[in-house]
């Protein structure tokens, strides 16, 4: 379907495309015309305010000393704190939200590319989209999206589902199409992120399994201290490396983690006899 129904469908099946403008500049706009509206209405206050406490009409005097008073007066000043409220609510609302919509992730390339392909084919969106419209998804830094496989991914699981997925899908599926991929109604090959998972998570725990291991096994068959030390250094670099890449660990968790590591090796070293001075 050329038109918003079938760009709705497509986003609805694949949430990975579900992505929209952040308007980044247009809410930034808003925001500090708001600010600027709430600044303006301060100051009118604060003048109200300091004419009513330095009137000589006694019935204004209270006001700045009883709110019982300043609601009952329903005089300007309390107007006006109405007025500000108001705006007050409005300004908050509007920076909570902007704040979400700053925190959501940004899509990655390929994601935006597939988008724009589909909307350019004739089978997909066939050039539907006019004037304005068409250039929504021009800019590729004022998108964002709602598929939470953004959030989850780590930079393994960036390089399989944008390098991988794609040569796999070019040079390995040819010959078994309907076994191990389906076609989406809309002309989209869709892969299950959930399998890719399995595999980045399979990968992960082999590596966590045998780095430690491998790094002890080959530690004990190091006699030379000088070759033992930079045998750890190249190990512990490894893993914080592995780390890094395979996980979405924060820096301190990383020097933490990498420091345990070491600290096991430095440990097997010297409880397993292996003396780290220089043979005669």
């Amino acid at each position: 379907m050329s038109n918003y129904n079938g760009l709705a469908s497509l986003m609805g099946e694949h949430q990975e495309l579900a992505i929209f403008r952040k308007f980044q500049t247009l809410n930034a706009k808003n925001l500090l015309y708001m600010q600027a509206e709430i600044l303006h209405l301060e100051h009118e206050l604060h003048i109200i305010e300091f004419e009513d406490q330095t009137s000589s009409d006694k019935s204004r005097a209270p006001l700045h000393t009883s709110l019982f008073n300043l609601k009952d007066s329903s005089g300007t000043q309390w107007n006006k704190v109405l007025e500000l409220r108001g705006r007050l609510q409005s300004y908050n609302k509007a920076l909570v939200a902007f704040s979400h919509v700053q925190a959501l992730p940004r899509p990655c390339t390929r994601d935006i590319s597939t988008l724009q392909d589909w909307l350019d084919r004739p089978e997909g969106g066939d050039f539907f989209l006019e004037g304005r419209e068409a250039d929504t998804w021009g800019s590729r830094d004022d998108v964002l999206t709602l598929s939470m496989c953004q959030i989850e991914r780590d930079v393994f699981s960036g390089f399989m589902n944008d390098c991988v997925a794609p040569w796999y899908h070019a040079f390995c599926n040819r010959w078994h199409k309907k076994d191990s991929r389906r076609e989406n109604p809309l002309g989209v090959w869709h892969y299950r992120y959930d399998s890719m998972r399995v595999a980045v998570n399979a990968i992960s725990t082999l590596l966590s399994s045998l780095l430690p291991s491998a790094s002890i096994f080959l530690l004990y068959f190091v006699e030379n201290p000088v070759a033992r030390l930079a045998a750890i250094m190249v190990f512990t670099t490894v893993f914080s490396t592995v780390l890094s890449t395979f996980t979405k660990a924060r820096r301190i968790d990383v020097f933490a983690a990498t420091t345990a590591f070491a600290a096991v090796q430095a440990v097997f070293v010297g409880g397993s006899g292996l003396c780290l001075t220089p043979q005669q």
